[in-house]
């Protein structure tokens, strides 16, 4: 009886062998996971290597080839801030109660055609240097501005002398040479013709200066600077009214506007 139940174990055992190899189980392997506190890593030969690949690594931080957007920065004020007003010297006025009277003219007449040459260099000049307000450096006489006055004062003469002491194609004033001469360090001889025009286009570039602040603008298509301008050359700067464009001059003002328009500089 004994004998037969050793056989028996016998049989079962081998039994089990044969099912446990047909598993692909390796009886003599403890299990890699399962008791707690077994601290064994899985075998490297476990793993698998990864498929080669020519693709580069992720970078850690992800960028693109398009600029990413910034918060907004300020932006930048592309108004330029209203002229600084710092002309206060006013030129002395020309005299305006002159006895009528014919103006002298004189042989020494110089041709249109350089007279307009004189007038033109004078608009491309740069009166107001570095040395002065930034600001100022901006401004021109405008070309027609200056025919026009010297069509309005003499006609494009330059041997003229009017009653009240105005010389040349300007018209200037011995008063106004000692201002501008003075102002801008220049020598100016207002008996010869090309300084006489250069001394009426400076005088006009400093009174741009002195209204242009006032008004808040250098641009000389703005009514309201174009016109106390125009008034002040011939009137002087006390009387205009520049802020509510009233001029003690208005018919003065209106000739210059409308030779700037019509004047006859184009048959010259």
């Amino acid at each position: 009886m004994v004998l037969l139940s050793v056989a028996v174990a016998v049989v079962l055992i081998g039994c089990g062998v044969l099912v446990g190899l047909a598993k692909g189980v390796d009886l003599d392997r403890q299990p890699v996971a399962g008791k707690q506190g077994d601290t064994r890593s899985t075998p490297i030969a476990s793993y698998s290597a990864p498929p080669p690949t020519s693709e580069a690594p992720v970078a850690a931080v992800q960028t693109s080839s398009t600029p990413s957007k910034k918060a907004p920065s300020p932006s930048k004020t592309t108004k330029k801030p209203s002229p600084k007003v710092t002309e206060t010297v006013q030129p002395p006025a020309p005299p305006h109660d002159v006895p009528a009277c014919t103006p002298s003219r004189g042989p020494n007449q110089l041709p249109k055609t350089k007279v307009k040459e004189y007038l033109d260099t004078a608009a491309t000049t740069q009166f107001w240097g570095t040395r002065t307000d930034p600001d100022y450096e901006q401004i021109r006489v405008p070309q027609r501005l200056l025919y026009a006055i010297a069509e309005q004062e003499s006609g494009w003469q330059t041997d003229i002398k009017a009653c009240d002491g105005g010389l040349g194609v300007m018209q200037i004033m011995p008063g106004t040479q000692a201002f501008v001469n003075n102002r801008f360090g220049t020598d100016w001889d207002g008996t010869i013709p090309q300084q006489n025009v250069m001394l009426g286009a400076n005088y006009l570039a400093w009174l741009i200066a002195y209204y242009g602040p006032k008004l808040g603008t250098y641009d000389m298509t703005d009514t309201k600077l174009l016109n106390a301008v125009i008034s002040a050359y011939n009137w002087g700067t006390g009387g205009v009214d520049y802020a509510n464009a009233k001029y003690p001059n208005p018919q003065y003002v209106q000739n210059v506007r409308a030779l700037m328009v019509s004047s006859r500089a184009g048959n010259y």
